[in-house]
């Protein structure tokens, strides 16, 4: 698989879900059976989500020394940007993360299986015409396309990155067969600054956008006791063919780009909700990504092995595998966290505020939802 790399030193770094693949393979949770070889998107299923000039562009950009009139028209489309640094390979890269997740969509919708995880998906900023937040492609809009053109009438779209989904959101706020759900830090705090709890849709999908801006310092309780009232009463009203979630693990008390204070225990009970919700309202159809999530070492490998254990049904041990903890921790500066999920945080005067200034975002949602 092309090595989806935004250049040395960049905080998207191309090796950060080596040590994640490393610790599936070291504790037996995935075999080669459950593994699938990622497959590239086709320019058409590209222009699912993105207009044929910007492909041009990111294609154009992608050889080794782009010409300099190439480069001059690249940032408009996005590229060329800190976030967005020009680099080799970047669409077949990008490609490929798309592709990766249309067959998974594609796989749960023919029954071949019932959920499916591309942890190298989430790249949920990308939009029509833009890179975007380290995204360049967006492998969700082209998943979610693609289920509705293969027939199924309604898809649900649930985000539990700490940045806000604007890239999915804005591709289906027109649209009433495609509901978006998003749980981030609140757009006055954070990047994109977008994703108002006052956003609902335009025309005919007025009612289909739902956002939960959370407070900075958020702590778990908090966030869950949101996830757990908005989600399953939007999806039980919805009632979705197909859930498709991205677990972004940056809310996370350690990730350096955000202000959330979460642990893994709730990312876990969030990838448990959406099981649940699956298999009571669309025949268990669920696919998820990765996305977000700037500790690759200390958060990433413990919480998308919890969503990925989740989804295939197996009982993790209370600590992760002794070996792996040798040989990674030379790449950490920090001791790595043995135990999948990390102690409690201590009660915070600033999570009692941010959970009282959510409660209040929280009833004016419920009260605006009518489900």
């Amino acid at each position: 698989m092309p090595v989806y790399d935004l250049g040395a030193g960049h905080v998207f770094a191309r090796d950060r879900q080596e040590a994640l693949f490393d610790l599936l393979h070291r504790m037996e949770l995935a075999d080669s059976k459950q593994r699938i070889d990622a497959l590239s998107a086709t320019r058409a299923e590209l222009e699912l989500a993105h207009d044929p000039q910007y492909i041009d562009m990111v294609a154009a950009t992608s050889v080794e020394a782009p010409p300099p009139e190439i480069l001059d028209r690249a940032v408009s489309f996005g590229l060329g940007t800190s976030d967005n640094p020009i680099a080799p390979n970047q669409h077949a890269a990008a490609s490929t993360v798309a592709g990766a997740t249309l067959d998974c969509v594609r796989r749960v919708i023919h029954g071949d299986l019932r959920h499916a995880f591309n942890p190298t998906g989430g790249l949920h900023h990308a939009a029509r015409r833009t890179a975007s937040g380290f995204c360049i492609y967006n492998d969700l809009v082209v998943g979610i396309r693609g289920a509705r053109d293969a027939g199924l009438p309604r898809v649900l779209y649930v985000d539990f990155d700490v940045h806000h989904g604007d890239g999915v959101e804005f591709a289906f706020d027109d649209d009433p067969s495609v509901v978006t759900v998003s749980f981030h830090q609140s757009p006055e705090t954070l990047f994109p600054g977008t994703g108002r709890v006052t956003d609902r849709g335009r025309n005919e999908g007025h009612g289909t956008v739902v956002n939960m801006p959370l407070a900075p310092y958020s702590d778990d309780e908090s966030w869950w006791h949101c996830v757990r009232t908005i989600l399953p009463a939007v999806a039980r009203h919805f009632r979705p063919s197909l859930i498709v979630s991205q677990h972004g693990c940056d809310p996370h008390r350690e990730d350096p780009l955000a202000q959330l204070q979460l642990t893994t225990r709730p990312m876990r009970q969030a990838a448990t909700l959406c099981k649940t919700l699956a298999d009571e309202l669309c025949s268990g159809r669920w696919v998820a990504t990765g996305g977000g999530g700037y500790q690759p070492l200390r958060v990433i490998p413990r919480a998308w092995t919890m969503v990925w254990a989740e989804m295939s049904g197996q009982e993790l041990p209370s600590e992760l595998d002794a070996s792996w903890i040798e040989a990674w921790q030379h790449a950490s500066d920090q001791p790595l966290t043995r135990t999948f999920e990390d102690t409690p945080s201590p009660p915070s005067p600033e999570a009692s505020a941010a959970a009282a200034t959510n409660e209040r975002t929280l009833e004016m949602l419920m009260g605006s939802l009518g489900v």
